[in-house]
């Protein structure tokens, strides 16, 4: 009988597969990461499992039954009080597609805690039919909304090579959730974001679950020598493709003193 074939990890994912006890979701999926950190070597970080075996999205879960649901609103009414302008202007921002997530939010935000979000889209590579009228319903439901549309060419290419390279045709998209609101609310003067999902819902470390506030690394950078993008250095994009520092400017991330200026 032939020795059992070892099987092969690939993309930087863990080579033993392993399963939640509660929900059976396994260590292969990966939790979120600095996207424009991401290579062909990157060692991927995946869902951690605790001493029994259960995943971090189940202990989140668990979390939810303990908190007081009323304090907690009391804690949103006085972050909104903070940020409340009277002047007409945004005074909060929400990135979103119109899906689930990002209607419902800027919905409550507006006609029940009298907010006035501004509305922010990074369109998808390839809208379905439903996604464009979700969009469409969402803003025809009272949203004002900037939605950026990047340089086609560019975006295929990074698509292209993101797959090629990471396995991964959504990255393109993904630096965009990441990046687009940020830029926008520095423009604006918005000094208050919210995104409509829970990462740490998903699998993501308990810890960025202790705080409300989106740790800055995932979304702004020092220096451009440490920028991937479809796991290609920028001064390799710029030599080897011909592109343009100014044609991938819509996918880097904020840099770091700018947001700090602007915050």
């Amino acid at each position: 009988m032939s020795e059992k074939k070892k099987l092969e990890a690939y993309y930087g994912l863990p080579e033993e597969v392993r399963f939640c006890t509660k929900c059976v979701m396994s260590n292969q999926r990966p939790t979120s990461a600095i996207e424009f950190k991401h290579t062909k070597d990157s060692k991927k970080t995946t869902m951690n499992f605790d001493e029994n075996g259960v995943c971090d999205a189940c202990r989140t879960a668990e979390i939810k039954d303990s908190i007081d649901w009323g304090m907690r609103e009391e804690e949103l009414i006085k972050l909104l009080d903070k940020h409340r302008k009277n002047d007409g202007s945004y005074d909060c921002l929400v990135p979103g597609s119109g899906g689930k997530d990002s209607a419902y939010q800027a919905h409550v935000l507006k006609y029940k805690y009298n907010m006035n979000p501004l509305t922010v889209t990074w369109p998808p590579i390839l809208y379905t039919d439903y996604g464009l009228k979700n969009w469409r319903n969402w803003l025809d439901s009272g949203f004002d909304n900037i939605s950026f549309y990047r340089n086609g060419k560019v975006m295929k290419l990074l698509t292209k090579l993101s797959i090629e390279n990471l396995l991964h045709p959504f990255q393109t998209f993904i630096l965009g959730q990441k990046n687009l609101a940020p830029k926008i609310a520095a423009q604006h003067g918005i000094n208050l974001i919210f995104y409509g999902e829970n990462e740490a819902e998903y699998g993501n470390p308990l810890a960025d679950n202790m705080s409300s506030l989106r740790d800055k690394s995932y979304f702004s950078f020092e220096h451009l020598d440490e920028v991937f993008l479809a796991g290609v250095s920028i001064k390799e994009l710029m030599e080897k493709y011909d592109v343009r520092l100014s044609d991938l400017m819509a996918y880097l991330p904020p840099k770091l003193e700018e947001l700090e200026k602007a915050y």
